[in-house]
């Protein structure tokens, strides 16, 4: 079988589009197999799959065809995989309309009157402040605060204890 899709793969880099279907029909259970392990979801399985027959096609130029061909599909499989996953990592664990209709409405915090948010503005820098405005006054985890702003949460928390470290030093001192 190896020797089977090294051949097929080899059509398809002198331009024999067809043969992408003899590749599918012959990897798709050993593909699908592979990756289901990864992200356990037979839909985004099929969905990786798809993504990665179109890079195996797009990318096809750069198979070597004294190596392993199953081997380099299966290779492009899990970096697709890995991807998808860090991608869908970042999205945003809360609505975006939500979050600016809560800027823009009662808890629009740049533009409050009150003496402390006032005061937080005055003392710490933008981003600071930001932070511990929306954790303080709009109620939102870390976790959601760094996927609004689209910051790991490890700065998140870092910058917000300094945040709040600086706040108890200056209040202390007034």
């Amino acid at each position: 079988m190896p020797a089977e899709i090294n051949y097929i793969l080899r059509r398809i880099q002198q331009g024999d589009v067809d043969a992408m279907n003899d590749l599918y029909v012959l990897t798709k259970r050993g593909v699908f197999s592979f990756i289901l392990p990864y992200v356990h979801d037979v839909h985004l399985t099929e969905d990786i799959m798809q993504e990665t027959y179109l890079k195996v096609f797009q990318h096809i130029d750069q198979f070597t065809p004294k190596t392993n061909g199953l081997n380099w599909i299966l290779t492009i499989a899990k970096h697709t995989a890995f991807n998808l996953i860090k991608l869908r990592q970042r999205e945003q664990s809360i609505d975006v309309q939500t979050f600016q209709d809560t800027l823009s409405g009662g808890y629009d915090t740049y533009n409050m009157d009150s003496p402390t948010i006032l005061k937080i503005k005055e003392i710490l820098p933008e981003d600071e402040a930001t932070i511990v405005l929306l954790h303080a006054v709009g109620d939102y985890k870390h976790r959601e605060i760094a996927s609004i702003l689209n910051v790991p949460i490890g700065t998140i928390t870092w910058k917000y204890n300094k945040a709040m470290k600086t706040l108890r030093e200056v209040l202390q001192d007034e």
